[in-house]
């Protein structure tokens, strides 16, 4: 079974080939970041502003796009789409799959901070 990676390499491969000091700053801002966003995301779908988590989920859809972190793209898009739908049973299967992708990510970009 391949595993896919929270990276799509072949950014990860070009950035990193000529640029990974930029690419670990990059790395480090997110992880730094990013966290209190997924929070301002869950504190919004517990007040049902699903307004502002459909904003939340746009923006940190372009960061993750940004870095080329696909599967945290993809589950902001699902969040994003059933924030606009105002469902929440989906909303909440997809904030607990966006939770688990971004903390795959946060593991791969320590990791890679560590090399």
């Amino acid at each position: 079974m391949n595993k896919i990676e929270p990276i799509n390499q072949n950014w990860l491969e070009s950035m990193a080939s000529t640029k990974k000091d930029f690419t670990k700053r990059l790395f480090e801002v997110f992880i730094r970041d990013e966290p209190a966003r997924v929070i301002k995301i869950k504190e919004a779908f517990k007040s049902n502003n699903f307004k502002e988590l459909k904003y939340l989920a746009h923006s940190l859809k372009g960061a993750s796009a940004t870095m080329g972190a696909d599967r945290v793209r993809e589950s902001c898009l699902k969040l994003e789409k059933s924030a606009l739908k105002n469902d929440a049973v989906v909303i909440e299967a997809n904030l607990k799959e966006l939770e688990e992708e971004m903390e795959h990510l946060y593991q791969f970009m320590k990791k890679f901070l560590e090399e």
